[in-house]
């Protein structure tokens, strides 16, 4: 079923980056057919827009992606869960390559490209330099570094526990626990 056109459409992106004749062949060509797939499949069009708002290099909160997503295709592009809907796009494009993270920095909350970089937040939000902070790092010892990273990683970890287990109530430990450390190892 073909995916009702309109300017924004992302097929219209694609089709147009697969004729920018400064790209090699090979990418034209498949952009092009990335293309004509976009526009006849209603999941690849949603992922496409969702790679699209997301190469901004800023974070989007899930509310505001939901918005974008539709401006662009229809309200039903999301269907009737949309939480999981988006969380199942993200799984597919970070399996597809794209390192795709979330932040919870104040001002910059949400999900955005690894790749590129994170934009950095309004210079009020930046804290300055503690540089007291950083000579009592270089004071210490090797074993000190070690014993203060892997506190911090221990931290970082419990935490993500407990927000995988909040905003997953469904999911066992072992589900928990491999969530937690993908977020905080990346692996």
């Amino acid at each position: 079923m073909d995916i009702q056109s309109s300017r924004q459409h992302p097929a219209d992106t694609w089709q147009a980056a697969a004729r920018d004749i400064g790209r090699d062949g090979l990418t034209r060509l498949r952009l092009a057919a990335m293309a004509g797939h976009i526009r006849q499949d209603a999941v690849a069009a949603r992922r496409a827009a969702l790679i699209d708002l997301l190469s901004d290099g800023r974070p989007h909160a899930r509310e505001a992606i939901w918005l974008a997503v539709e401006e662009k295709l229809s309200k039903q592009c999301w269907g009737k869960r949309p939480t999981e809907t988006l969380l199942r796009d993200l799984r597919a494009l970070a399996r597809g390559g794209l390192r795709i993270a979330y932040s919870r920095r104040p001002g910059a909350v949400g999900y955005y490209l690894e790749y590129p970089p994170l934009q950095r937040p309004e210079p009020a939000l930046v804290k300055p330099i503690d540089w007291q902070w950083i000579e009592t790092v270089r004071s210490m010892s090797v074993a000190e570094k070690h014993h203060l990273a892997f506190a911090a990683a221990d931290l970082a970890l419990q935490q993500k526990r407990a927000l995988a287990q909040r905003e997953h109530p469904e999911w066992t430990a072992e589900e928990v626990e491999s969530e937690a450390r993908r977020l905080v190892y990346r692996g």
